[in-house]
């Protein structure tokens, strides 16, 4: 039919014992749930589908751009209610941040200790680091970076993701 449905998918972790590693895949954000914009044209059509938990039901606007705050007019106050936009974006940025852990945890470190690298990102960004070693520890999700900044003269020793990093 030329539809182009929109299926709100997140990444996810499960940890395997033959492999010991963590292994990625998608799910559905909402399962048995799929947004489409149907032409009015082939409503029947997408309303007749066999096979299909469910029937198809229209969005207003509203449920699409949600509502905005606002005080009714005998003073009481509505609170905001985000529509299908502000749903999608906060799924996306879901699933990036999970694509971004999925990167982080299968990190092979490519520094060796006393290489000199350049924060990107976070309060030191621009500062000129010295890699010293990679830390893993049981409880967080993926490797991170230790690292010692020169600040004032001193060294100060923090910790980064690797993917803030990059070699000068």
């Amino acid at each position: 039919m030329g539809l182009h449905p929109w299926v709100p998918k997140r990444r996810d972790s499960r940890y395997v014992k033959e492999k010991r590693a963590a292994v990625w895949y998608d799910r559905p954000y909402v399962p048995k749930l799929i947004f489409c914009v149907i032409p009015a044209v082939y409503w029947p059509d997408v309303y007749g589908l066999k096979n299909v938990i469910g029937k198809p039901f229209a969005l207003s606007a509203m449920d699409i751009r949600g509502v905005e705050a606002h005080t009714k007019h005998d003073g009481r106050k509505v609170p905001a209610t985000p529509g299908l936009i502000q749903f999608k974006s906060a799924v996306a940025a879901e699933y990036e941040d999970c694509c971004r852990l999925e990167k982080n945890s299968n990190y092979q470190c490519k520094y060796h200790p006393g290489q000199a690298l350049e924060v990107l990102d976070g309060p030191f960004e621009g500062f000129r680091a010295e890699f010293k070693k990679v830390i893993k520890r049981a409880h967080d999700e993926y490797s991170r970076l230790s690292l010692c900044v020169d600040i004032f003269g001193r060294e100060t020793p923090i910790e980064i993701d690797p993917d803030r990093v990059q070699e000068l």
